[in-house]
C-alpha cells in the first residue's frame, strides 16, 4: 500500500513539475492586423469599426495639441496655422487622390505641396527654424502613434 501511495505521489510532483510555465516556450502569436481578419472576427481588436471616427478625432485633437506644444504657438500664432495646415492636408489628400498612379509625377506634386507650404508658413512662423520644425512635426508625430499603436498590440 506504502508503494502505491509514494509512487502516485511521485507521479503526481513529476507531472506538476512538467506543467509549469516554460518562459522558453514560444508565447503565442498576436492576431493578424485587422485588414487581413476575415469578416466579423475582431478578436483583440480593441477599436470596434463603430469608434474608428471617434478615435481619429481624438489622435487629430492629441495632434494639434502635439505640435502646439513642440513649435510653442501663441494663440494669434495658432489661429493663423491651424487653417494653414488644413489646406495642406487637404492638398496631400486630393494629390494622393489624382496622382497615385505616377510615381514622378506624385513625388512632384507633393513637393510643390510642401514648398507651399513652408511659403505660407513663413509669415506666420516667422522663423527658418520654426518652419522647418513645424515640417518635421508632422512626421515625429506619426512616427510616435506608429510605436505606440504596436506597442499595445505587442510587437
Amino acid at each position: 500500500m506504502k508503494r502505491i501511495i509514494i509512487s502516485s505521489l511521485f507521479a503526481l510532483l513529476l507531472f506538476k513539475a512538467t506543467a509549469q510555465n516554460n518562459p522558453d516556450r514560444k508565447q503565442p502569436l498576436p492576431p493578424p492586423p485587422f485588414e487581413n481578419r476575415a469578416p466579423g472576427d475582431m478578436r483583440g481588436h480593441r477599436m470596434m469599426r463603430g469608434d474608428r471616427k471617434q478615435n481619429m478625432e481624438r489622435i487629430e485633437l492629441l495632434k494639434v495639441q502635439f505640435i502646439t506644444e513642440k513649435l510653442g504657438l501663441t494663440k494669434a500664432e495658432a489661429e493663423q496655422f491651424w487653417p494653414i495646415n488644413e489646406t495642406y492636408k487637404q492638398a496631400v489628400q486630393e494629390i494622393i487622390k489624382t496622382k497615385a498612379e505616377d510615381e514622378i509625377v506624385f513625388q512632384e506634386a507633393m513637393l510643390n505641396a510642401r514648398k507651399k507650404y513652408k511659403t505660407d508658413l513663413k509669415p506666420v512662423l516667422k522663423s527658418e527654424e520654426r518652419v522647418n520644425n513645424a515640417l518635421r512635426l508632422e512626421r515625429e508625430f506619426l512616427r510616435k502613434i506608429h510605436f505606440e499603436m504596436n506597442r499595445r498590440r505587442g510587437f
